[in-house]
């Protein structure tokens, strides 16, 4: 779809490969996935809302363009933020005018001063570029970091960053806008699915949410070959300087070498990919330093969504209105909504307890205005119907939960109320209290497999993960 419709039709968009490939490539920053300061947190009789952005990346690329050239590396004079604010396209602006000449860059840059904290800071603390500094990855601290021409926007203008340019590259083309037409009709296509309940509308959401993953693809430094075995020594002869390993395949007479590489020939459009993942973190950036301006609480950040209090949500749309003319809810691209899963259809969830241990391991008791209960759990790793299993074994005297799939929530069993002891929040309690609990991972009703180099696959009896925070 990009290709033909975007791509092509351009005739002066360029794959990139080797330096400026990997140099643009280092730029790319996922969804920030965080607590508030960094620091467990717990809620307790507030209601919470899992506020959420729709479709963010197809929301990012509605305001995005595509940069038309090739890279050019900056020159001496260049390397400043000064320099490359002032000559930067405004937001619409399509082509190259007077001094508006560079349509965008990627550089590296060195952070001097950081003028506004945050409770969810911008700045992006690679320990790969900065060993020497023991920090969490989204924190307010000085460092190295790689960032594109919105991120550096972002970070002047939320976090008042003053910082030093080190080197770079540049684009000094066109900005193709017909990526946003392309995806608000892929968006508004999905829309008409999905009312008309047609499964068609999450091969649609797929497409949606792959555009900027191919644009990024990683090198493959490495590749599988199967040959007979009577041709094994001859292969390896030729191949000797590239094989990492190899291996006889058993009960047959092939041998499976595993192979180096080379990554100079790979291309990809990362420039896109990584402008799309910037744009995205806009989007959210806007909504939380327009929150923390506020004073309003958010407890947790993962890349699409947030935990904040329900109370808060008309004030923050109301001033986000006030500062960007745009409506913050709805459910058309760049707009959020509130979206726990339901316990009973048509009826709002919200979460009336919170336990938020690490990134990507939390606990919401969600209720709504029928007083049912249920649970919202996320742990990295370890499956929800093992959470649930090792929950009512650790904890037999509370209330006992068990995993509904179907709802895609935790469900407590026999007589109770919000304010009952679940063995699911006992767990979850214990975790943010710095206990270690260990996860068998083959409890879960499915089972665990290890596939081996040589093809072969046996079934694990025990996997034993253990967390602590």
């Amino acid at each position: 779809m990009f290709e033909n419709r975007v791509y092509f039709p351009n005739g002066n968009l360029y794959d990139l490969s080797n330096k400026p490939r990997e140099f643009i490539s280092r730029c790319i920053q996922g969804g920030r996935c965080m607590l508030s300061d960094n620091m467990k947190q717990k809620s307790k009789k507030k209601l919470i809302a899992d506020f959420d952005a729709v479709s963010l990346y197809p929301s990012a690329i509605a305001r995005l363009y595509t940069l038309e050239g090739i890279p050019k590396v900056l020159k001496e004079e260049m390397l400043s933020t000064e320099y490359l604010m002032r000559h930067l396209f405004d937001d619409d602006q399509k082509e190259p005018v007077g001094e508006k000449f560079m349509s965008g860059f990627f550089v590296l840059i060195k952070i001097k001063e950081i003028g506004i904290p945050r409770h969810f800071p911008l700045i992006v603390c690679d320990p790969e570029l900065n060993p020497e500094l023991n920090v969490p990855r989204s924190s307010n601290t000085c460092c190295l970091m790689y960032v594109d021409h919105i991120t550096l926007q972002d970070l002047i203008k939320y976090q008042g960053v003053k910082c030093e340019v080190l080197q770079g590259y540049y684009y000094d083309g066109n900005r193709d806008m017909r990526i946003r037409d392309e995806v608000k009709k892929l968006f508004e296509l999905r829309l008409k699915y999905k009312k008309e309940e047609n499964p068609l509308q999450e091969i649609i959401k797929l497409i949606l949410n792959s555009i900027y993953g191919k644009t990024i693809l990683s090198p493959i430094e490495s590749k599988i070959t199967i040959v007979d075995d009577k041709d094994a020594i001859r292969y390896a002869i030729r191949n000797y300087n590239h094989i990492v390993k190899f291996e006889g395949l058993d009960g047959s007479d092939k041998t499976i070498f595993k192979l180096t590489k080379s990554i100079c020939r790979h291309f990809n459009f990362c420039p896109l990919g990584v402008n799309i993942l910037s744009m995205s973190k806009r989007i959210m950036n806007e909504v939380f330093c327009t929150a923390e301006d506020m004073g309003l609480y958010i407890a947790y950040q993962d890349t699409d969504s947030m935990h904040l209090y329900n109370e808060d949500i008309p004030k923050l749309a109301a001033e986000f209105k006030k500062r960007y003319g745009r409506e913050l809810i709805g459910k058309n691209l760049g707009q959020f909504h509130s979206d726990f899963a339901e316990i009973t259809k048509d009826k709002q969830s919200l979460a009336y307890k919170s336990i938020f241990c690490g990134k990507k391991t939390y606990i919401d008791l969600l209720t709504n205005d029928l007083n049912e209960v249920a649970f919202h759990c996320r742990m990295k790793g370890v499956k929800q119907d093992v959470i649930a299993l090792t929950a009512n074994e650790m904890f037999p005297e509370a209330i006992q939960c068990y995993y509904n799939e179907d709802k895609g929530l935790m469900v407590p069993q026999g007589t109770y109320d919000k304010d009952s002891e679940f063995s699911v929040m006992k767990l979850y309690k214990a975790l943010h209290d710095g206990q270690e609990i260990a996860f068998d991972l083959c409890k879960s009703c499915q089972p665990c497999f290890a596939e081996k180099f040589n093809f072969s696959i046996t079934t694990k009896t025990s996997f034993i993960r253990k967390l602590k925070f």
